[in-house]
């Protein structure tokens, strides 16, 4: 008998309900509502909109990885903070669009599944589990750490940064050439 896998959607607000169908599709663009299979995903999703800056995905086998791209990324963005794991009422409306990715076009009733008291704390014992391959900051190629960082003072000014420029200055400028 096939096990149905579980669904989870992280967010850093608690109470919710519903989760809109609000996000922009990676697939086509529309307006969906995001769940995954994968719970360090979902752990990772525990983040502010002005703090939204992740390099993470799955290699081949479907572990992911997590690529810190400013000094101490990791514990900057996770550690202290509150993180929410919500699960589907029911699943019957979510469509997978591509490996651990899942979306519904429509607004999705959800349960709390799960009160991350430190989501830093939770991705580390996730990584002591191997669940997620964390390439530290200080182990990275510096010359591509030079490459990102340049890249982002680039394009600092693009629309889609608007929300986070201010974290993405506060964290890059001291890399920038």
């Amino acid at each position: 008998m096939k096990q149905e896998p579980v669904f989870y959607h992280g967010s850093i607000f608690k109470g919710l309900n519903i989760i809109l169908a609000n996000a922009k599709s990676h697939f086509d663009g529309s307006k969906v509502a995001y769940f995954t299979t994968d719970r360090v995903y979902a752990l990772v999703c525990c983040r502010s909109r002005q703090e939204n800056f992740v390099t993470m995905g799955p290699d081949k086998a479907g572990v992911q990885h997590y690529f810190e791209r400013f000094p101490d990324q990791l514990r900057v963005m996770y550690d202290g903070k509150e993180g929410f794991l919500y699960q589907p009422v029911s699943c019957i409306s979510l469509k997978n669009t591509k490996g651990h990715t899942w979306e519904c076009a429509t607004d999705v009733p959800v349960i709390m599944k799960e009160h991350v008291l430190n989501v830093f704390e939770e991705i580390l014992h996730e990584e002591k589990m191997g669940n997620v391959i964390i390439h530290r900051y200080s182990e990275e190629d510096p010359l591509e750490l030079k490459r990102c960082a340049n890249n982002i003072r680039d394009e600092l000014d693009d629309p889609v940064y608007a929300g986070c420029r201010d974290f993405l200055y506060r964290h890059f400028s001291p890399l920038w050439d």
